[in-house]
């Protein structure tokens, strides 16, 4: 498994952990705090989240937010 497909999965568990659905928005540091202290650097998660804005299924909202658009990956 690829470094960026652990981040994803990582980061897919902690927005369901959230109770992550369509229509909600996400306080970043509490995407991004667990992660950091799980050793996943800032910039992987980054990474990991602008693929995902890419694909539709969040976007980055004003005050470090993210806006669930779609339901989350399998």
């Amino acid at each position: 498994m690829s470094r960026f497909n652990e981040i994803e999965i990582a980061l897919v568990e902690r927005l369901r952990a959230l109770k992550a659905k369509p229509g909600r928005t996400i306080n970043l540091l509490d995407v991004s705090t667990p992660l950091n202290a799980a050793g996943y650097e800032r910039d992987e998660i980054l990474d990991v989240l602008s693929a995902l804005e890419q694909d539709g299924i969040l976007a980055f909202a004003p005050a470090d937010r993210l806006r669930i658009v779609k339901p989350l990956p399998d």
